[in-house]
């Protein structure tokens, strides 16, 4: 099975500040989407999350990145959204299985 790895934003690097503001104001419209009941604006901030994401993914094997992610469950791809912030990205045991 296709591992997806992320790696962190690097908080020491020049411009990691703007790109944290830029994954949080992403995140923030995403949940403004969600209570707002708007499926356009969550969708909108979702690819916009996504598309930061990718930039910090890699496989574990030949498969794309893309495909990867088509079939990522969303458990997984909130981890991946943790790991962009150096949190660990620790599997939910029910779906290891």
């Amino acid at each position: 099975m296709t591992k997806l790895i992320v790696t962190p934003i690097d908080m020491s690097a020049p411009g990691s500040f703007a790109l944290r503001k830029k994954v949080f104001r992403a995140l923030a419209a995403l949940e403004e989407g969600r209570d707002s009941g708007s499926v356009v604006r969550m969708m909108a901030a979702m690819e916009a999350v996504e598309a930061m994401l990718r930039d910090h993914l890699e496989t574990d094997d030949d498969t794309t990145v893309e495909e990867a992610l088509e079939m990522c469950s969303a458990e997984e791809f909130d981890a991946l959204i943790s790991g962009l912030f150096g949190r660990e990205t620790v599997p939910n045991p029910k779906s290891a299985s």
